[in-house]
């Protein structure tokens, strides 16, 4: 099986399932983020969008302190549910 180049603009959610997929163990649904920011603006300006979102910075926070926590509890051989703890920047 062939790796995804991310450079031609391969959607977040293919690049989740392609990890799935390669049988990569997961790190639970709070260490993953997906959404578009500054979709209908220039390529050029879109980081300004992503700047201006603080929730999806938190959104993207919170996946790497929930990735941390799965890392950690995987290396003392414990079973937990990444990210349990930590609060929804965009609650539902």
């Amino acid at each position: 099986m062939s790796q995804p180049d991310v450079r031609k603009g391969m959607p977040p959610r293919a690049l989740a399932d392609w990890a799935s997929d390669m049988h990569l163990m997961l790190a639970g649904t709070k260490a993953e983020v997906d959404g578009y920011i500054g979709y209908f603006e220039p390529y050029a300006t879109g980081h300004e969008a992503r700047d201006r979102d603080a929730a999806f910075q938190a959104e993207v926070r919170n996946a790497a302190l929930a990735l941390i926590e799965a890392v950690e509890a995987r290396r003392a051989g414990l079973l937990i549910e990444p990210g349990s703890g930590l609060r929804e920047p965009r609650p539902k």
